[in-house]
């Protein structure tokens, strides 16, 4: 992507001939990079989050509200997915292409849409179980032992 918008600065200045498609395909890739690296983001960790609250909680705590976050995303990330899914087949379908003078067919961009919404799912899917078993060995440890 960025390789692509350098050359086309460089086009465009040096040569006064500028991509046509650049701009289109940056915002294309631009849509896969992130769609691609949402569910990796999440494993790590990297999402953007505000822990004023957060960090006050108990561990505990903090993976019930995991469940409850992880549980809202999983149904609009799912709806998400459905929808994105379905603009991907009818485009897939038609053989729709960009309404640009670059006319570049647009199934081949927007299969990364549903790819990554379902890797987003799948990890807070995975999420949540993880803290479904971190609340279930917490109160094991926690319940008397019985001689």
């Amino acid at each position: 992507m960025t390789g692509l918008v350098a050359a086309d600065v460089i086009m465009r200045r040096v040569f006064n001939a500028p991509l046509i498609f650049a701009d289109e395909v940056a915002g294309y890739l631009l849509v896969l990079v992130t769609m691609m690296g949402v569910g990796y983001t999440l494993q790590e960790d990297g999402h953007i989050q505000v822990n004023m609250v957060y960090d006050q909680l108990s561990p505990r705590k903090k993976a019930f509200m995991k469940i409850g976050l992880c549980g809202i995303g999983i149904f609009y990330t799912g709806i998400l997915l459905i929808l994105t899914g379905q603009l991907t087949w009818e485009s897939y379908q038609a053989k729709a292409f960009a309404p640009t003078p670059s006319q570049i067919l647009l199934f081949p961009f927007q299969i990364f849409m549903p790819i990554g919404c379902a890797l987003f799912l799948f990890q807070m899917i995975m999420e949540m179980i993880q803290s479904f078993f971190f609340i279930s060995r917490s109160r094991q440890m926690v319940s008397p032992k019985r001689d």
